[in-house]
Order: structure tokens, then sequence, then C-alpha cells
């Protein structure tokens, strides 16, 4: 199928009912977004349907790992200005991932919570929105980032981001680190080393700690503009790793 974006005068109407539209989110649909051509817009790009009908999560299992693979197999090396539009997550959130959504993002009951917690997750909104709340979003854009890692598949990547959340936090929400494709890199290549081993870097403290000397030598060194071998050089002292 065609890659669709949500029609902004559509989104809005959305974002302003949420309130009275609790129950739509809990068990109703949202059809006609996909029905009626009015709703959406198609672009030229085509997705794989039937990978993404593969998402799927249970309370005890939320398939991270996988999830974020089939997300990127199915939408591809989108362009970074498409992958940067709210309204393709949103489509995409509301119509083919909107079963996937309730189940991983379970709506609270209190109606003032369940509000910020539809638009977090159903939308996308905020400065990390993108890669961290939109349920749809979230996925690709952690595939896209690990997908960059140099030395490592896919999958061992993913596995070393989201192996614990307070490591995924401390990385996806410091833009200069995941963004800069050495100093991802080598910081993801350690923490496999150390998820293959003793897991030890996985550790809260740790690793909160590796990262704070890593912000303050960042604070003083334009990292991404060094060369990788000085690059792993510093993160391998930052991390106490010979």
């Amino acid at each position: 199928m065609k890659v669709r974006l949500i029609k902004n005068a559509v989104r809005m109407e959305l974002l302003s009912r949420i309130p009275e539209m609790i129950e739509e989110y809990r068990s109703g649909d949202f059809r006609h977004i996909e029905a009626d051509a009015s709703n959406h817009i198609e672009l030229d790009l085509e997705i794989n349907e039937n990978k993404l009908h593969l998402i799927d999560c249970s309370n005890n299992d939320h398939r991270e790992v996988k999830n974020c693979m089939l997300m990127y197999e199915a939408m591809g090396s989108l362009p970074l200005h498409i992958a940067r539009d709210n309204r393709l997550w949103e489509y995409i959130t509301l119509t083919l991932l909107l079963k996937y959504t309730r189940k991983r993002w379970p709506i609270p009951n209190n109606e003032i919570k369940a509000v910020k917690h539809i638009k977090n997750h159903f939308f996308v909104v905020g400065a990390r929105g993108f890669e961290r709340d939109n349920s749809a979003a979230r996925l690709w854009w952690m595939a896209y980032i690990c997908s960059r890692v140099k030395g490592l598949g896919l999958e061992k990547a993913l596995k070393c981001l989201l192996y614990q959340y307070d490591v995924r936090a401390n990385i996806i929400e410091r833009p200069t680190m995941s963004q800069s494709v050495n100093v991802f890199s080598e910081i993801i290549r350690i923490l496999n080393e150390s998820l293959e081993s003793d897991k030890a870097l996985f550790e809260r403290k740790r690793f909160r700690s590796a990262m704070r000397r890593l912000n303050q030598i960042g604070g003083v060194k334009l990292l991404e503009a060094m060369d990788e071998a000085d690059i792993n050089t510093i993160i391998k002292s930052c991390f106490s790793i010979e």
C-alpha cells in the first residue's frame, strides 16, 4: 500500500475532542480516516502492510526488538523529512496499529491521565514524541538509529539499546549521543560486549556515571567532529574499558 498522512484538519479535530472520545480510543475505531480519501493524503511511497500487521505484544512481552525490526522492514528507509512528519505516524497508529497501541499502551482509568496518555501515544506531541512516545514512530526511529551502528547488525544493536529502559532513555533523549553515528556506534558496541558477558555496564549507577563523564567531555570537545579512533578512546575511557 501507499504511505498515507492524516490530514492536519482531521488530526486537530481529533486532538481537540480527546476528552469526549476516550471510549473510542479504548474500544472504537477510526475507519473513516482510512476509508474516506478526504481524510488523508496518499504519497507515492510503498510500505509493506503485511509486516505492519505482524506487530504485536502482550502484557508479559512487549516484543520491542522484533516490533522495531518489523516496522523498519515495513516502512523501509523513509526520507527523513517524511519520517519527521507526525501525520504519517498518527495515521498508522489510529488505523493499522490501533489494536497494538491499545495493548502496548493501555489507557488509564483516570480521565485526566487518559487524555494525556492518548495525546502522547496515539499522536505525536512534544520534543521526544517521535523517538519515545508515539506507538508507531518510536519503533521506526529506534530501528533507524540502530541501523547506523557500524560493525553490528540491527538486531544486536536493538537488543543493546532496548535491554534496559534507563539505558535507552539516557541515550535517545540526548540528541548529541544518538545523532552522531560514530559516538552512538561506539556506545552500542561497548554495551554489546557487556551484554554478552557480565552485563555490568547496564547497572544504572555505573551507566549514568559513564554518561555524565561523556557529557562533561562533550561540553568542551565537539565529539562528532573528531575522528573515529579518538572518539573510541574517549568513550572507552568514560566506560572504564581498557
